[in-house]
C-alpha cells in the first residue's frame, strides 16, 4: 500500500522517491523491485475476486450482503473466507440491502377492556354530528408515535 502511495506521487516529480520512502518508512530497492515485479499475488487474487464479486452483486437484483455473496461463491467452487467477501466488498464500496425492522404499533394496556358498541352497526345518521365513530390505534405527533391510553 505504501508503495502504491509512492507509485502514485512519484510522476509530479513534486517530491523526491527517496524522500517519500524516508517519510513513509521503507527501503527505496524495495519500493524499485515493487516496481518491477508488480503487484504480489494476494493482490491479484483480491482483484480477482472482487470482479467475480461485483459479477454476483450485479446478478442478483436484490443488493445480496456479504452471506449471500460468499454462499454463492461456495456455489460456483471458489474457496475463500466470509471476512476477505467482507472486506473486498467494502473496499469496493458493495453494500447489501437491509430491509426495514417491524414497528409494533399496537399495544395492549395492562388491563384492556373492550369498548361498547354504542351505534349497534348503524352507521347512517339522520343529520350531521349525531354520530360519530373511528378506530385510531396510532397517531404521529411531532414527538413520535402515540399509542391512545385506555
Amino acid at each position: 500500500m505504501k508503495y502504491a502511495a509512492i507509485a502514485d506521487w512519484a510522476p509530479d516529480k513534486q517530491y523526491s522517491v527517496t524522500f517519500m520512502c524516508d517519510q513513509l518508512g521503507v527501503v527505496r530497492q524495495g519500493y524499485y523491485r515493487w516496481l518491477a515485479n508488480g503487484p504480489c499475488q494476494h493482490e491479484r487474487t483480491d482483484a480477482e475476486l472482487t470482479e467475480t464479486i461485483r459479477e454476483i452483486h450485479t446478478e442478483l437484483h436484490g443488493h445480496p450482503g456479504v452471506r449471500r455473496v460468499f454462499a454463492e461463491l461456495v456455489v460456483r467452487g471458489v474457496r475463500v473466507a466470509a471476512k476477505r467477501v467482507w472486506r473486498l466488498m467494502r473496499a469496493a464500496g458493495l453494500r447489501g440491502r437491509h430491509p426495514r425492522a417491524w414497528k409494533k404499533t399496537t399495544i395492549a394496556g395492562q388491563r384492556p377492556i373492550d369498548a361498547p358498541d354504542l351505534i349497534g352497526r348503524h352507521f347512517s345518521a339522520e343529520a350531521p354530528n349525531t354520530r360519530w365513530c373511528g378506530d385510531i390505534t396510532y397517531v404521529r405527533t411531532v414527538d413520535g408515535w402515540s399509542t391512545p391510553r385506555p
